[in-house]
């Protein structure tokens, strides 16, 4: 069970370094699909599942009852609800008039004829919704796309949002790159205290 905690906080530190290193020495905003953090969510709450594996059989767990399966149950039920919820990608380092810029930027090179509205982009050459939302005071942000079947669109349309980061001077909002570095080292420091403790 050690080792298992060792390994999940190395994977979990390298995720949070890798987005966060990057977007700070990138000097560039930068857009993750969203159901790469539901697998580290999911990550982060595995031991849960690891420990219900391994009371089921014995004699604590016969004693817990029913009580021992409802940790499981709230578990995959949380994950369920995050995989509807987390879909599209998430801006990390972006200030709304970048990520603002940058998305018109990308429907006009897609040639893509669209509507702004509050929270809502409607792109009415391809009869699709996009939804936006945006933490600026953080860097964050999210982009989903409702009411198409186009796999590709959402795909094109962060192509040129990247192109337009590459190709313009932008500053980036570092708050949350430089938190997940943070995060990052605490977790190398928690996975080698697991390993000294071994």
């Amino acid at each position: 069970m050690k080792l298992y905690f060792v390994g999940m906080f190395i994977l979990m530190a390298a995720f949070f370094l890798a987005i966060g290193v990057k977007v700070v020495s990138s000097k560039r905003p930068m857009l993750v699909p969203a159901r790469i953090f539901f697998v580290f969510m999911a990550l982060a709450f595995s031991p849960q599942l690891v420990n219900f594996f391994s009371m089921v059989g014995s004699e604590a767990g016969k004693r817990m009852g029913f009580i021992l399966y409802l940790n499981p149950i709230m578990f995959i039920c949380l994950l369920v609800f995050f995989w509807i919820q987390m879909k599209g990608y998430v801006a990390i380092g972006i200030y709304d008039e970048t990520f603002r810029n940058s998305l018109h930027g990308s429907l006009n090179k897609n040639n893509i004829v669209f509507e702004e509205q509050l929270s809502v982009v409607k792109l009415i050459s391809e009869n699709a919704n996009l939804q936006v939302a945006i933490q600026s005071w953080v860097g964050t942000g999210q982009l989903r796309l409702k009411k198409s079947n186009d796999a590709e669109l959402l795909k094109r349309i962060v192509a040129g949002m990247n192109d337009y980061f590459i190709e313009h001077d932008i500053k980036s909002n570092n708050t949350t790159a430089i938190f997940y570095i943070i995060m990052g080292v605490f977790m190398v420091i928690a996975a080698g205290s697991f390993g000294v403790i071994i």
